[in-house]
């Protein structure tokens, strides 16, 4: 197959913002579980793709939408709410759409 056959699928999933399947699948399966912070609680079923980020309504989950992931760093939806993450190791530190401060997210270990 010609390469320049290819540009331009990958140049529209680029500027589609799609992110790789195999990049999607990697990251919710990491991102699976439940991760705490001083004012921000995650959890995330990948199994689902589903996550919730209120703990005070436990049973309401939302769509998990993997936007872009780009060595330790992903872009990800909440329903309507955006996060960056920066992940190092079993931390994360997330910045989130209609907020101007960042949380620090630690992964709690499966029981």
């Amino acid at each position: 197959m010609n390469i320049t056959r290819c540009l331009p699928n990958v140049a529209i999933g680029i500027l589609l913002g799609l992110v790789p399947a195999s990049a999607q699948g990697n990251m919710r399966k990491f991102l699976e579980g439940h991760w705490v912070g001083e004012d921000l609680q995650i959890r995330v079923d990948q199994d689902a793709v589903q996550a919730n980020d209120n703990p005070d309504k436990p049973f309401e989950w939302s769509p998990l939408v993997i936007k872009d992931v780009t060595g330790g760093m992903v872009v990800f939806q909440i329903g309507a709410r955006q996060y960056i993450g920066l992940i190092n190791g079993q931390q994360m530190t997330v910045t989130m759409s209609g907020s101007n401060r960042s949380y620090v997210l630690t992964k709690n270990p499966k029981p």
